[in-house]
C-alpha cells in the first residue's frame, strides 16, 4: 500500500516530469511524449515513467530522448523540487493507454 507521502510525491513527479518534457526541454521529439503516469518505489529509489505519443510509430524515437534526458530531467527535479534526492528513473511506452485508445475507437465505429 502506497503512503501519503509516496502517492504525494508520486502525483508530483508526475506533474514536474510532464512540464519539463513539453516546456523547458529543448529536444523536439520530447514534445511527442505524454506522461501518463508514475510509479514510485516505497523507498524513492526508483521511478517508472510512463509515457504515450500522439502518433503511432514515434515511441521508441520519443523513448530515446527520454531517456538521454534523464539527467536532465532529474537535475531540474532536484532544482525545482529541492528534495534530498530524485529516483532514477525508466521510461515504458503505456501500452495499456493505446489498447484502450483502440478499444475505444472500435466501439465508435
Amino acid at each position: 500500500m502506497e503512503t501519503r507521502r509516496v502517492e504525494k510525491l508520486r502525483k508530483l513527479f508526475m506533474e514536474e516530469i510532464a512540464k519539463l518534457v513539453l516546456y523547458e526541454l529543448d529536444d523536439p521529439n520530447l514534445k511527442k511524449a505524454i506522461v501518463t503516469r508514475v510509479e514510485v518505489t516505497p523507498d524513492l529509489k526508483n521511478a517508472k515513467v510512463y509515457f504515450t505519443t500522439f502518433q503511432e510509430g514515434e515511441e521508441k524515437e520519443v523513448q530515446k530522448s527520454l531517456e538521454k534526458a534523464k539527467g536532465l530531467i532529474r537535475k531540474m527535479l532536484l532544482k525545482k523540487l529541492k528534495l534530498k534526492y530524485i529516483p532514477d528513473m525508466v521510461f515504458i511506452f503505456d501500452k495499456d493507454l493505446k489498447y484502450l485508445e483502440q478499444v475505444w475507437r472500435n466501439l465508435q465505429k
